[in-house]
C-alpha cells in the first residue's frame, strides 16, 4: 500500500512543484528562476513569462496548489473510491466540479472544455459514455495512477481505462498511451527499478512513440543533453513528445527530486509530464531518504491532509 500511496502523492506533488513555471518554454529562464527561494514551489508570476515563449495560465493559484492536471487526478481519486460508480455519475461529478459554479477555479484545458460543451449540449439521459474528444494531449494520463491503485486484473484494467479515459478522450493514441503508462506503473510497483519500467513503457507504447523512446534513451556522452533531445522531440503537450521526454528524464535521474527538477528544467508542459514522472518516480523511490519524495515537499502541498484522506479511501477500495 505504501508504494501505491507514493505513486499517487508523487504525481500530485510533481504537479504542484511544476505549477509556478508551467508552460514556460525556456530552460534558460527556468534556470534563472531556480535561484528564487522556495524553488520549485514558487508563486506564479506573469513577469517570469515576459520575453520568452510561454503561456501564463495560473494567476489564480498560489505556491503548492494543483493545476488542472493535479485536480483531475485528485477528482479521480475521490470518484474511483466509490464502489461501482457509473460512467454517467462520473460525468455528472465532472460537470459539477469543473463546470460553472463548481469548486474548480483555474485554467480549463482543451479536452475538458470539449467535454463540458458535450455535456451541456445534451440532456443527462442522452450523454454518451464515450463522450471524449479527439485529443492526443497529456490530460489523457490523469486517471491512470488512480486506476492502477485499484489493483485491477490486467484485462479489467484495460477495460476501465477505455471507460474512464474515454470520458475525456476518444483518441487511439491517447488510449494506447494511457495503457502503456498503466503497464509501466504496475512494473514500478512490482520491481521498484526504473530500467524495467522504461522498457515496459517503450514496449507497450504505440510504435511511433517506441521509436522516439529508443532514440532518446540511446543518447550518450556529449550528445545526451537538452539540445539534442529537443532536436528529436518537443517539450509541449502532445503525448507523442511527452512520453519520450518523460522516458529521457527518468533514465537520466536517480531520485524522485532529481526527476522532478529535471522535468521542470526541460520546460514546456511540465505539469502534464509530471503526472507520469511523479507517479513512476514515487513508486520506484518511495518517501524520504536521499532518493524518495522529500518530506518537506509533502508539507508544501496545499490541502495535503485532505488529499491523503482521499488516497487512503481509494486504497481501501482496491482489490485484495
Amino acid at each position: 500500500m505504501a508504494q501505491r500511496y507514493a505513486a499517487l502523492i508523487g504525481a500530485l506533488v510533481a504537479d504542484a512543484a511544476s505549477m509556478g513555471t508551467h508552460w514556460i518554454y525556456s530552460p534558460e529562464r527556468i534556470k534563472t528562476l531556480s535561484e528564487l527561494s522556495h524553488f520549485p514551489f514558487i508563486e506564479p508570476n506573469a513577469l517570469h513569462y515576459k520575453d520568452v515563449e510561454g503561456y501564463y495560465a495560473h494567476d489564480s493559484l498560489t505556491a503548492g496548489e494543483l493545476t488542472a492536471y493535479g485536480e483531475w487526478l485528485a477528482l479521480y481519486i475521490r470518484l474511483l473510491a466509490e464502489p461501482e460508480i457509473s460512467t454517467h455519475q462520473i460525468q455528472q461529478r465532472i460537470l459539477d466540479y469543473f463546470g460553472p459554479g463548481g469548486d474548480f477555479i483555474g485554467y480549463i484545458d482543451s479536452p475538458t472544455k470539449a467535454l463540458l460543451l458535450t455535456l451541456f449540449s445534451l440532456e443527462p439521459d442522452d450523454w454518451p459514455e464515450d463522450s471524449g474528444s479527439e485529443d492526443d494531449q497529456n490530460p489523457a494520463l490523469c486517471a491512470i495512477p488512480a486506476l492502477v491503485a485499484l489493483k485491477y486484473p490486467s484485462e479489467q484494467l484495460e477495460q476501465e481505462i477505455d471507460r474512464i479515459v474515454g470520458i475525456t478522450h476518444q483518441n487511439e493514441l491517447a488510449l494506447a498511451t494511457a495503457k502503456a503508462f498503466a503497464s509501466a506503473l504496475n512494473e514500478a510497483l512490482r520491481s521498484r527499478r526504473m530500467e524495467p519500467v522504461l522498457n515496459v513503457l517503450k514496449v507497450k507504447s504505440p510504435i511511433e512513440i517506441q521509436d522516439l523512446i529508443e532514440k532518446v534513451r540511446l543518447l550518450d556522452g556529449d550528445v545526451n543533453d537538452l539540445t539534442h533531445v529537443f532536436s528529436l522531440i518537443s517539450p509541449a503537450c502532445h503525448l507523442k513528445d511527452s512520453i519520450p521526454m518523460a522516458a529521457w528524464i527518468l533514465q537520466n535521474s536517480s531520485s524522485y527530486t532529481e526527476a522532478i527538477m529535471k522535468n521542470i528544467q526541460v520546460s514546456g508542459d511540465t505539469c502534464g509530464r509530471g503526472i507520469l514522472i511523479g507517479a513512476l518516480a514515487g513508486a520506484c523511490y518511495g518517501f524520504g531518504d536521499e532518493k524518495g519524495i522529500p518530506i518537506s515537499w509533502l508539507t508544501t502541498l496545499q490541502s495535503g491532509e485532505a488529499l491523503a484522506e482521499d488516497i487512503e479511501a481509494l486504497l481501501k477500495a482496491a482489490k485484495s
